[in-house]
């Protein structure tokens, strides 16, 4: 923090100012964060980085407790846009891109969700059952699901899918990630409020009741909700006690047990969640290895190595 504070005393306010430009989004997207490394190189970013997530209320490297607002992300792009590109031009070109590719996405789901075409003919045939469950299901509330879960499911579509964005630098589709992750985060937020009130006053969406679809968009809610581990500790509770009776998809218990176990700290049973490293798939740690194909057959699940060869990873 006493580098941060050092950096941008040498700056001065009007060099970058970061108050406004936090309660601003169009001065945020506008300004010339170039000016910033201009006569300091790269290392002069990272001190202000740290000084701009102090000031939003924010650490640094931790967990986000709330999304960022429009403002906040664009300094953010801004400030890993100078720090990352090899000169001033690369980094206009690049901001200007991911600019571009932002305002095609939000046209393109925005068309989506209407009910046209985003012009992603796999993204369409993706969304599409969601949309027409939440014009079809028999029940307000199971509508109003089916909506929430395309838009659940359309913003993760979204990443790197070059048929919405366009063409991009590597530096250029960063930032625009970096974008569509601000506007996922704040999608399960307001996913998760609703679907927690609605648990709450008025139960599970049980298969019997609402159907598989419904169930399973339910539990697609409650998957991604991440930044709320007890509340998905509380549907997990739920889950276990309502698969005995064919009220929910084993294996979506199967998913939001290892997703809990994972956001707490503890291997997981039925090897669903990992990443990428190297160019490959791995496996976040399992509580026991040895017969993980076993317990994922009892909820339906393939072999672990079965599921692992479907992802794809990219250097």
């Amino acid at each position: 923090m006493a580098l941060a504070l050092a950096v941008t005393a040498s700056l001065g306010p009007a060099d970058f100012p970061l108050q406004q430009l936090l309660k601003d989004p169009e001065a945020a997207r506008t300004f010339d964060y170039w000016r910033l490394r201009e006569g300091r190189g790269a290392e002069a970013i990272p001190p202000l980085r740290t000084l701009s997530y102090a000031t939003m209320g924010l650490k640094e490297g931790a967990p986000l407790t709330r999304c960022f607002t429009d403002a906040e992300m664009e300094v953010q792009a801004g400030l890993k846009g100078v720090e990352s590109a090899a000169s001033a031009r690369q980094w206009r070109e690049d901001r200007d891109a991911a600019a571009g590719a932002v305002r095609r996405l939000d046209q393109a789901l925005a068309a989506l969700m209407a009910g046209g075409s985003s012009g992603d003919a796999s993204l369409d045939r993706a969304i599409r059952p969601f949309l027409d469950r939440s014009k079809t299901d028999k029940s307000a509330r199971g509508r109003e699901l089916a909506f929430r879960a395309a838009k659940d499911q359309a913003i993760r579509r979204a990443f790197g899918n070059e048929s919405l964005l366009g063409p991009l630098s590597p530096l250029a589709m960063l930032l625009t990630n970096r974008r569509i992750a601000a506007r996922a985060c704040r999608i399960d937020a307001d996913n998760v409020a609703w679907i927690k009130r609605e648990v709450r006053s008025r139960g599970w969406f049980e298969i019997s009741r609402y159907g598989r679809e419904a169930e399973k968009d339910a539990w697609l809610l409650a998957q991604h909700a991440d930044e709320d581990i007890a509340f998905q500790t509380e549907i997990l509770a739920r889950l276990d006690a309502l698969r005995t009776k064919g009220e929910t998809d084993p294996k979506n218990y199967a998913y939001l047990y290892d997703r809990v176990a994972i956001n707490n700290g503890r291997p997981q049973r039925y090897g669903t969640q990992g990443g990428c490293r190297d160019g490959k798939r791995f496996t976040f740690p399992l509580e026991a290895s040895a017969n993980v194909d076993q317990l994922r057959a009892e909820v339906g699940l393939t072999t672990l190595a079965e599921y692992n060869s479907r992802f794809t990873c990219r250097d």
